[in-house]
């Protein structure tokens, strides 16, 4: 081997040569990734506007209806605003303007000034101004029930993630060049992503949520997650979704069969489909833990979506009160008192409220237990866990006439224990624990029509 006399010098020059090349070429990188960015903002508000307009690959582009922007939605005063009713696990389930709704909260989503797209996480959104103005502009627009606040920021907040990831999947790749970005108009990543998913969701744009009130209609009683699982991945006619679809669907047809399933058919679909991420529970939609379906106490969210439901109640019936007791003053006033005798008085209103038909309490039953000083009050929300008076709590027997009740929802929270149990002296302490309470301060849960 010749070894010349420059052969250093050369080898130094060789060197500040490739690190110059490479620090030209991140530079490039890093210029081109910016002409991209600002590339596919203005290919974005372009396709808003101009949705039909286009040219790839020498042919005109299909014609696209482009965003929904809902503008009579928009327009609309606050007197126009439409209800929307939610279920028990504060979801939306109105069928005549879920549609409209979930299209609405999307615009939100999708307005900048509102969500910004350069924040990195939905929990980074800023509470103030950004998220109560959303809340604030649903609520204008549409007549919301308390407690429903937080499925409202997480439908936004999913719509919101679901844009970032289209807009770059759409736009951006950080292995192509310049020119390659800006003609990556039609990615493949979400047709490969699709291609992952084991079970293809056949119901269109209805929610889990709508299908569930649906079949409830249909069958008469709450539908089992084998049945739900077979109505929304099987097509109009019935037949599966797919082939894995029928084959989940078989095996659940069999454990029914053979009588191996049990609890309604939940069980049949945890053996074929499993539990899945832990906290979660499947074909109930957005919102749903699994604390508020399976567990014997509700999750925090769903407790405090109940107590906010139980206070606007309240205040209907206060309001209810405060109309009685004027229509009394004023018949007083006039002299009218076969009027006045007749009227209904505010007392009486409240015990025609309470007064119900009683059932027998047993063991699994949903009650309301009532304060030991005012009976016609309404002090807590809670299960039924024994009827037995042998039971043993805190340390010392029920006895006859009493209960062991797991207390689900304070409603006066400052409501003094019976039986104290260590620590526990008022309602609000015990939430969550079981405590003993007399039968007869008991009634029987049906539902909203009761409060």
């Amino acid at each position: 081997m010749v070894r010349t006399r420059g052969g250093k010098s050369s080898r130094q020059s060789t060197r500040k040569s490739t690190a110059c090349d490479s620090a030209q070429a991140s530079h490039e990188r890093a210029h081109n990734d910016t002409q991209v960015l600002t590339q596919q903002s203005a290919n974005v508000t372009q396709s808003s506007i101009e949705p039909n307009i286009g040219i790839s690959g020498g042919r005109k582009k299909r014609k696209a209806r482009g965003p929904t922007l809902m503008p009579k939605v928009w327009g609309q005063t606050e007197e126009n605003r439409k209800r929307i009713s939610f279920n028990k696990f504060g979801q939306p389930n109105d069928k005549e303007h879920m549609s409209t709704f979930a299209h609405f909260l999307g615009t939100l989503a999708r307005n900048g000034k509102y969500a910004p797209l350069n924040v990195l996480r939905w929990d980074k959104v800023p509470e103030k101004p950004n998220k109560e103005q959303m809340l604030q502009i649903v609520k204008d627009k549409f007549e919301i029930p308390l407690g429903c606040e937080d499925y409202i920021l997480q439908s936004i907040g999913k719509k919101w993630r679901n844009l970032k990831s289209t807009i770059k999947a759409k736009y951006f790749d950080s292995k192509l060049s310049l020119d390659e970005n800006l003609r990556n108009e039609a990615s493949e990543k979400n047709k490969e992503s699709r291609s992952h998913q084991p079970y293809m969701h056949r119901m269109g744009q209805r929610g889990f949520s709508i299908i569930r009130e649906l079949e409830h209609e249909k069958l008469g009683h709450e539908p089992t997650l084998s049945h739900m699982f077979m109505t929304c991945y099987s097509k109009k006619d019935g037949t599966p979704a797919n082939a894995l679809v029928g084959e989940k669907i078989e095996q659940m047809k069999m454990l029914h069969a053979s009588g191996a399933s049990s609890d309604n058919g939940n069980d049949a679909y945890y053996k074929v489909i499993g539990n899945g991420k832990y906290g979660r529970v499947n074909l109930y939609g957005l919102g749903v833990k699994a604390a508020d379906v399976n567990g014997t106490v509700p999750s925090r969210k769903a407790s405090h979506h109940a107590a906010l439901q139980l206070q606007a109640r309240n205040e209907e019936l206060q309001k209810e009160l405060n109309e009685l007791r004027s229509i009394v003053r004023e018949n007083r006033m006039q002299g009218n008192p076969s009027d006045s005798s007749n009227a209904l008085t505010p007392k009486n209103h409240v015990q025609a409220s309470t007064s119900v038909t009683q059932s027998p309490i047993e063991a699994g039953m949903d009650v309301v237990l009532l304060s030991i000083t005012n009976p016609s009050e309404k002090v807590a929300l809670g299960k039924v866990c024994s009827v037995d008076p042998s039971t043993e709590v805190g340390d010392e027997e029920l006895g006859p006439n009493w209960c062991e009740v797991t207390i689900q929802v304070p409603i006066v929270w400052e409501e003094r224990l019976i039986r104290s149990y260590g620590s526990f002296k008022i309602m609000g302490d015990a939430t969550g624990a079981a405590i003993a309470w007399p039968l007869s301060l008991l009634l029987v849960d049906h539902g909203e029509d009761q409060f």
